[in-house]
């Protein structure tokens, strides 16, 4: 899952921005999910419908399914941690974030004011033409990646997830996804970081121990995504 965000100041044109992102990257077969951050109050639900009733009767966590899936959550979520469930969830290609200007992902900046060390452009989205837009997303294919905390190369001098993710923002090295973790972990909501050597010990070990249990049984022949959830009750 590789990461961009549309910053930039108020009335700059973020969001016409990023749905051109959105409908490029789809347009070129790329399954993409999205982040909208917002400083004011957002409801995915409407006063008056059942799920809404059941949050304002004090339900924490409401789930609509029909045509569509929602979750509306009384809370607010991290950044690192909502990345963390949408890649477990839905694993797509590319996550598109509106806003969060202060976090370590890859930008497209839409005034000037909003450029950091992770900016890889800055562009005027009321002007932007279709050409500039392709040139854009092909920036973002390349330098573009994965939940910061989930980086690593073989690459040395570069051992710290922030170092390599500003080392591909300046094209001093070549994100490559294939190359990167393939066993994400999170302890108690907070993303933790694998080297090479750890994600393929916990792959292996676990794949080695899957095999050995009946799960055609349950209709399950191949193991191409394993979800595991531990709850310690240790002190």
């Amino acid at each position: 899952m590789r990461i961009v965000s549309i910053v930039g100041l108020k009335n700059t044109g973020k969001t016409s921005l990023t749905s051109k992102i959105i409908k490029e990257l789809t347009n070129r077969g790329f399954k993409v999910a999205s982040i909208k951050h917002s400083h004011h109050k957002m409801e995915m639900d409407h006063e008056g419908t059942d799920t809404y009733k059941q949050m304002e009767a004090g339900s924490d966590f409401v789930v609509g399914i029909g045509d569509k899936t929602f979750f509306n959550i009384n809370r607010t979520i991290p950044l690192e941690r909502l990345l963390f469930l949408i890649k477990m969830v839905d694993n797509p290609d590319f996550l598109v974030i509106e806003g969060f200007k202060n976090y370590t992902y890859a930008k497209i900046a839409t005034c000037p004011e909003v450029e950091d060390d992770y900016t890889i452009a800055t562009v005027d989205s009321f002007t932007i033409t279709d050409d500039e837009v392709l040139n854009l997303v092909d920036l973002i294919e390349e330098k573009s990646y994965d939940i910061i905390d989930t980086l690593f190369v073989d690459e040395c001098g570069y051992n710290d997830a922030e170092i390599i993710a500003k080392a591909f923002v300046k094209g001093d090295l070549k994100y490559n996804p294939q190359t990167q973790a393939d066993v994400s972990l999170s302890i108690d909501g907070i993303n933790i970081g694998l080297n090479a050597f750890v994600n393929d010990f916990l792959k292996e070990t676990i794949l080695g121990m899957l095999k050995s249990l009946k799960t055609t049984e349950y209709g399950v022949e191949d193991f191409n995504s394993i979800e595991i959830s531990i709850k310690n009750d240790e002190k």
